[in-house]
């Protein structure tokens, strides 16, 4: 049985690959996705290049290789990079485009050949939704956290009234619906609303104001003249790399 999970991996180059190499490149990323379908959905290899990476004007590609990447082979570069702090660049970068994955999410629901397809896509952006919401709190809360359950939390701190919506898609994570008219109602209006709402509330707060006390789990870490707490990091490359 294919699982629902991805295997995303960024391959990091010292030199800028021509065409033919990063066609050589698509044609191993498709067929690692045969030889291990039966372990991950689907691999996906994004490129990235080192000159580019470890330039410090490119503040969020460091951010991303440090927070949310794991070395699996090569030099660890991570090192050299960060603490960072959570600013409205990096939501942005992570969320922004929940227009454009909404209308590629309704067409491929509408269309789905089978209620198994249909599930996955509902899970799926169900975690984009998810995701969405704490990026556009993400910067004024100064939370950084990968685990949607907490993800959640930092969002309903500041969106009480959103909580039926969140207990909703969790569950819905968990146990997808087959009632086509009800997600389609729900993804299309919430979409609208994040899709509407997102740049403003992302940058709404300067950078930097620390708007939820620490809890006794959570782990604070130095960053510059500011205490910002950080959720430790999946192992795994973060979702939102991929288009659903």
């Amino acid at each position: 049985m294919v699982l629902e999970s991805d295997l995303d991996l960024l391959v990091m180059f010292n030199g800028t690959l021509s065409g033919e190499e990063l066609a050589e490149l698509k044609t191993l990323t498709n067929a690692l996705s045969q030889d291990y379908q039966s372990l991950v959905r689907d691999v996906g290899i994004a490129v990235a290049y080192y000159d580019y990476v470890v330039d410090p004007e490119n503040y969020y590609e460091q951010a991303f290789i440090k927070e949310l990447c794991v070395c699996v082979h090569g030099e660890d570069i991570r090192g050299r990079f960060g603490p960072y702090k959570l600013t409205s660049e990096i939501a942005i970068r992570f969320n922004g485009d929940i227009r454009e994955v909404l209308s590629r999410t309704i067409i491929r629901l509408e269309t789905a050949s089978t209620e198994e397809e249909f599930k996955l896509r509902v899970q799926s952006f169900s975690r984009k939704l998810i995701r969405t919401y704490y990026s556009m709190v993400m910067a004024r809360s100064q939370i950084w956290s990968t685990r949607l359950n907490e993800q959640s939390d930092v969002f309903l701190h500041y969106f009480h009234h959103k909580e039926p919506v969140i207990r909703t898609l969790l569950k819905w994570i968990e146990e997808p619906p087959t009632n086509r008219e009800r997600v389609l109602d729900l993804f299309q209006s919430e979409g609208e609303w994040a899709s509407m709402n997102f740049r403003r509330e992302a940058i709404s707060l300067h950078d930097g104001i620390l708007s939820i006390p620490p809890r006794n789990n959570r782990r604070s870490c130095p960053n510059s003249a500011l205490q910002t707490t950080r959720f430790e990091i999946s192992s795994f490359f973060y979702e939102n790399l991929r288009s659903i």
